[in-house]
């Protein structure tokens, strides 16, 4: 009776292991890492990398006014003077140039903030017109009149009007003289850079004064506006004779030195102006 008691019991509980519900959830699997960026990483991609400003080199049109020392000159641009360290690449063409002369520039800033020349050539002069027409003044009347090119041996070129005759004469000096009238004229000098204007100031005054009183007159209110830079313009006449000596600084920095003879003759005031009107236009190389 024991045995089959025993028996019983086991069947009970196989019957009520049988009986439990089964779990039918999926097995929950771990979730699979990423890949985390550090805070060092992200600080990295932040950055942004840094940019290199390329010096650009700025190309303009200017005038050279002259050498500061050995290393530097000193141009004008735009308005602005500009202080531009050279190159030995550039120094020989400086040291060709005069103060006054129109140039083309390029140049940049260095590394050490400077600005440098890179290159710099003289800007060269428009050809000039093979005839152009003069007009002047006399007595009150307005006189035109063709004139020609005329080129000197002394590297300069002017306009010449019909009326006058152009030579050379030894030594450094052309004479530009009336046709009809040869004591009707003016002797050309193109001055160096080594002429003394102090002496040739005095010399002209002593030679003036062999003439008569010697007087200081305004070049722009006497020839004209090309006149108004002078270093001298002073004038001496007596009865049949009045003369001038001139010294005119042109544009580009050259000196060019006249002496106008003008004696007594019924066209004196049209060939004085005439003459002023010619030396207006003269130009050196």
């Amino acid at each position: 009776m024991k045995k089959k008691a025993w028996i019983l019991a086991i069947i009970l509980l196989l019957a009520a292991c049988s009986s439990e519900p089964k779990s039918t959830a999926p097995k929950e699997e771990p979730a699979p890492k990423t890949a985390e960026t550090s805070p060092t990483e992200m600080n990295e991609e932040e950055k942004e990398e840094p940019v290199n400003e390329e010096v650009t080199s700025i190309e303009e049109e200017g005038t050279f006014n002259g050498l500061i020392d050995n290393n530097s000159i000193e141009v004008e641009a735009a308005g602005e003077i500009l202080v531009l360290r050279l190159t030995d690449e550039v120094r020989d063409t400086v040291n060709r140039l005069k103060d006054g002369a129109k140039v083309n520039i390029v140049y940049k800033k260095n590394e050490e903030g400077q600005w440098l020349l890179e290159k710099i050539a003289e800007k060269s002069a428009p050809e000039a017109a093979p005839a152009k027409k003069l007009t002047y003044i006399v007595d009150g009347a307005s006189i035109e009149e063709d004139a020609v090119l005329t080129e000197s041996e002394l590297n300069y070129h002017f306009y010449k009007l019909p009326d006058f005759e152009f030579t050379a004469e030894e030594p450094r000096k052309d004479l530009l003289f009336a046709t009809k009238f040869a004591e009707t004229f003016v002797r050309i000098e193109p001055l160096s850079e080594e002429s003394s204007i102090d002496d040739l100031k005095e010399w002209a005054n002593d030679e003036l004064k062999a003439v008569g009183e010697v007087s200081e007159v305004g070049g722009k209110e006497t020839a004209g506006p090309a006149f108004e830079k002078t270093s001298l313009f002073i004038t001496a006449s007596k009865d049949s004779y009045k003369k001038y000596i001139v010294i005119q600084d042109l544009n580009n920095g050259d000196k060019v030195k006249y002496t106008v003879n003008l004696p007594k003759h019924k066209n004196a005031v049209k060939w004085e102006q005439a003459i002023w009107a010619m030396l207006s236009t003269l130009q050196t190389k």
